[in-house]
C-alpha cells in the first residue's frame, strides 16, 4: 500500500484489501446472507468480495461496521480511518465552497478528480473521472444486507466508504444526519462518491450490518 499526499492530507492509494486486524487475526470472508446476518446478530466483524468474486479484489473488500468497533483495530500501524472533517477539508481543497452549514454534507460536483478514469459507467451520477488526485477511487458500489437478500448495489456508478464515527467536525455547525439516540447501536458515518448527483462527494449514515469499503489515511 502506497501513500498519496493531497494538500495537507496523506491517503492510501487504494481501498483496504487485507482481511486482518492489526494483531494478525483474520476477518471472516462470507458470501451469503445467512452467514452475514449471523455476524450482524452477534455484532462481530466480517467482510466480502465485490460480487463474491476474489478477482474483484481490485475494488477492495466490503467490511461490515462491526469491523470498525473491534478493539483489535482494522487499521494497520501508522494508518487511521478518515473523519468527517477530513472529507470536508478535502472537498474544500477540491473547490467546494458552502455558505450553508447544513449543506456541508452535500459536497457538490467535486469528485471528478477522485474518480479513476476507468470502470465508472456513464450515468445520471456522472462517469469516469480524470483522477487528477491519483487516488483512483473505483466504482465498487456497496453491499446491502436486508430481508434475506445479499445485494451488491450500484457497481459502476457509486462507491461508499466507512468513516470514523465522530459527530462534531466543526463547533457550532449544523450537520445532517443528526445522530439519533440509537446511533452507536445501529449506525456509523460513511462517505460516498456518486450517490448525490454528478461526481458528488457526500457524507451520510450507514447501518453497521451493511458492507462498505475502507480507505485509510496516514497518521
Amino acid at each position: 500500500m502506497t501513500d498519496i499526499q493531497i494538500d495537507k492530507q496523506i491517503w492510501a492509494s487504494e481501498n483496504l484489501k487485507e482481511n486482518k486486524f492489526r494483531n494478525g487475526d483474520e476477518i471472516p470472508i462470507v458470501d451469503n446472507w445467512d452467514d452475514w446476518a449471523k455476524h450482524a446478530i452477534n455484532q462481530s466483524p466480517c467482510c466480502a468480495y465485490v460480487d463474491n468474486k476474489p478477482s474483484n479484489l481490485k475494488y477492495g473488500l466490503f467490511f461490515n461496521g462491526y469491523c470498525l468497533r473491534d478493539e483489535r483495530n482494522i487499521c494497520p500501524i501508522d494508518y487511521r480511518l478518515p473523519q468527517i472533517i477530513d472529507i470536508l477539508n478535502l472537498t474544500k481543497f477540491l473547490g467546494f465552497d458552502s455558505t450553508r452549514d447544513d449543506m456541508e454534507y452535500y459536497n457538490g460536483d467535486v469528485a471528478n478528480g477522485l474518480k479513476s478514469d476507468k470502470l465508472w459507467k456513464k450515468s445520471l451520477f456522472g462517469g469516469p473521472g480524470d483522477n487528477s488526485t491519483k487516488l483512483s477511487f473505483l466504482p465498487g458500489g456497496n453491499l446491502t444486507a436486508r430481508d434475506g437478500l445479499f445485494l451488491f448495489d450500484d457497481k459502476g456508478t457509486t462507491a461508499s466508504h466507512w468513516l470514523e464515527d465522530v459527530h462534531n467536525p466543526k463547533e457550532g455547525a449544523k450537520y445532517w444526519p443528526v445522530p439519533p439516540s440509537d446511533w452507536n447501536q445501529s449506525r456509523n458515518h460513511k462517505f460516498s462518491i456518486g450517490t448525490g448527483g454528478n461526481n458528488s462527494l457526500s457524507v451520510g449514515a450507514g447501518f453497521l450490518f451493511n458492507g462498505y469499503f475502507i480507505r485509510l489515511m496516514r497518521i
